[in-house]
């Protein structure tokens, strides 16, 4: 098959932190003692400095004047914020900045002494377990870890499905299921494609799941995670309502595998254009948390419409010549879309070139003003 885009553009996640380059880490001090530590602590991690001004040097310190005003405004340029301070004046620093566990920022809290580093905020996701770990292994003091998995030696599922590259349907379900997990319950776990139950039993935790071979064995009365790029097909799937009614947590996790073509109108919206593609996943059961990539004509490289949807689905979008497009065999060609672009085929020529394979999972599905095929890349 022929290779390759012609064009291709990386879309970006929406959001204020989209806007901004995140660095790395930021390390904190509030005292004359404590800048002395955080110096150290900088050093060791390559971090950016900020220290009061009367005690910042005049090179590549960050000075301030006010903790309470520096800090706020600093908390989502940073991944991670180490702070040499007591841990009432950063808690209250920091509760009204929180929005989201999957997205703020970790916090470490530790005493100038360097005793004690405490995990303040985001221990998993923000990844302040692990930087209380490594400050405390700089400082020869003791990590101070409170999530309720890593002290009962469980493990953190929202941490491993990143790693693994799995994408949740429902962040707030990891919660749940790590409750059910401390109060000793199996948890079931279909994954047919084994993105996840190999590494379950690599870390030793394979005696607190149970696999399941197929939808058929799936049980709705038991929590479980789903591991597809399929959606869940269980009968309480997507019912925000499930967990405060006292039913077993279902979390959805999806490889993001799936790459889908895209034929347009010109002047299409970015709504016609998600609408369209929610509409074909769900009537196929197809996960859209699974989408990595758009692909469509290179006559459609301007339209803002395409652009902004990609981004809001956080897929990449690529764009191929007409001849490239027109040398892939597909099981639907038009001879209007020749006429009108150069080639028979565009959504499921783009399809078939993104995932570098002659199978579509979805074949080329109207709409009024789109066409849409999807397509599954060899592992």
């Amino acid at each position: 098959m022929p290779a390759g885009p012609s064009t291709s553009s990386r879309s970006f996640s929406v959001g204020a932190q989209a806007v901004v380059q995140l660095r790395d880490i930021a390390v904190w001090a509030l005292t004359s003692r404590g800048s002395d530590l955080a110096r150290r602590i900088a050093a060791e991690l390559g971090a950016t400095l900020f220290l009061p001004e009367k005690y910042a040097a005049p090179s590549d310190e960050q000075p301030f004047q006010h903790f309470s005003s520096a800090f706020p405004k600093n908390f989502f340029r940073f991944r991670h914020h180490v702070c040499v301070a007591a841990s009432g004046i950063v808690v209250r620093c920091v509760g009204p900045l929180l929005r989201d566990k999957t997205t703020d920022p970790g916090v470490v809290v530790l005493d100038q002494e360097g005793r004690h580093a405490v995990s303040l905020v985001g221990g998993h996701l923000g990844g302040a377990n692990d930087m209380a770990r490594k400050v405390a292994r700089l400082t020869g003091g003791q990590a101070v870890i409170t999530t309720a998995t890593d002290t009962a030696g469980l493990p953190a599922l929202d941490l491993l499905a990143r790693e693994l590259g799995l994408v949740a349907d429902r962040p707030e379900r990891f919660a749940p299921l790590a409750a059910a997990l401390l109060a000793g319950e199996i948890v079931q776990v279909l994954d047919t494609e084994d993105y996840l139950w190999t590494r379950l039993r690599e870390m030793g935790h394979g005696d607190l799941f149970e696999r399941v071979p197929d939808v058929e064995a799936w049980r709705d009365d038991r929590p479980g995670v789903w591991v597809s790029w399929k959606r869940p097909l269980t009968r309480h799937f997507g019912e925000p309502a499930r967990e405060s009614a006292g039913e077993p947590a279902i979390l959805g996790l999806h490889p993001r595998r799936l790459v889908a073509g895209l034929g347009c109108h010109r002047g299409v919206s970015e709504a016609s254009i998600i609408t369209f593609v929610r509409e074909v996943f769900d009537k196929n059961d197809l996960a859209l948390p699974s989408l990595s990539a758009l692909g469509t004509v290179q006559a459609r490289i301007a339209e803002p419409g395409l652009h902004s949807a990609a981004a809001a689905l956080g897929a990449d979008v690529t764009f191929f010549s007409p001849e490239q497009l027109q040398a892939v065999r597909t099981p639907n060609p038009s001879e209007t879309a020749a006429r009108l672009v150069g080639t028979k085929s565009v959504c499921e020529a783009a399809a078939l070139l993104l995932a570098r394979t002659d199978t579509l999972v979805v074949t080329k599905t109207k709409g009024v003003e789109l066409t849409l095929a999807v397509a599954l890349p060899a592992r």
